[in-house]
């Protein structure tokens, strides 16, 4: 299982490329805080692509014992436009409540407890999934309201990292919502090796994103 301990973080660095191009970075942190897990991710466009995209964005969630979001809070700013949305998940009444340029809303929920991306992608990392064809749904809050994500575990195969080739679970995730992670995506495929997501790429109208740990431990992961 992929958690830290005590005060200590985990630290994974992804590398995001668009038609061969490297188009920018991620930070995903895990580590301790109190009785919660707090997750952060941040990511920004890089080089050319920044030029005529620029993005960044922290991603900031709090899940408690079971997974869960607690709170979570994102900031994004794209061409010089920013945006802050709060919220908070009352799991136990179905509810969600957002915040939003002063402005408070409230959305029940039809299937609870939910998850929102970012805790719904370190449970994909700690989930164990045994043979290809395997199924698992997540809920998924997004888009103001709780939506499917199925995930299928594809066929086990190599991959190649920066620790050379690896065995890898290939599985593909159906989103019933437009991602926010990966925008205007609705499928993404996962490889994941010792419950770390090694690459990721999410389909878009034109092309493809592909994010790739680069601060991997060859010593941990090497068979």
């Amino acid at each position: 299982m992929i958690s830290p301990v005590s005060a200590q973080e985990v630290v994974l660095k992804y590398k995001v490329s668009w038609l061969g191009l490297t188009a920018g970075k991620i930070k995903f942190v895990i580590q301790k805080e109190g009785p919660l897990i707090k997750l952060r991710a941040r990511s920004k466009t890089i080089g050319v692509v920044k030029l005529f995209f620029p993005f960044k964005s922290e991603w900031t969630t709090w899940i408690d014992k079971n997974g869960y979001p607690v709170k979570s809070r994102i900031w994004r700013k794209r061409r010089g436009k920013e945006v802050l949305k709060e919220y908070i998940y009352d799991q136990k009444r179905g509810q969600v409540i957002r915040f939003k340029k002063g402005k408070r809303s409230v959305y029940k929920l039809k299937h609870f407890p939910v998850h929102d991306e970012l805790s719904a992608f370190y449970a994909t990392m700690n989930l164990k999934l045994t043979r290809p064809g395997e199924k698992h749904l997540f809920w998924v809050f997004a888009r103001k309201k709780d939506n499917p994500a199925i995930l299928r575990y594809l066929k086990q195969e190599e991959v190649n990292t920066k620790c050379g080739l690896l065995p890898a679970q290939k599985l593909e995730v159906e989103f019933g919502f437009e991602s926010e992670l990966i925008k205007r995506s609705k499928k993404a495929f996962l490889w994941k090796t010792k419950n770390l997501v090694v690459k990721s790429q999410g389909e878009l109208a034109i092309g493809h994103v592909t994010g790739q740990l680069i601060n991997l431990d060859c010593q941990e992961v090497r068979p």
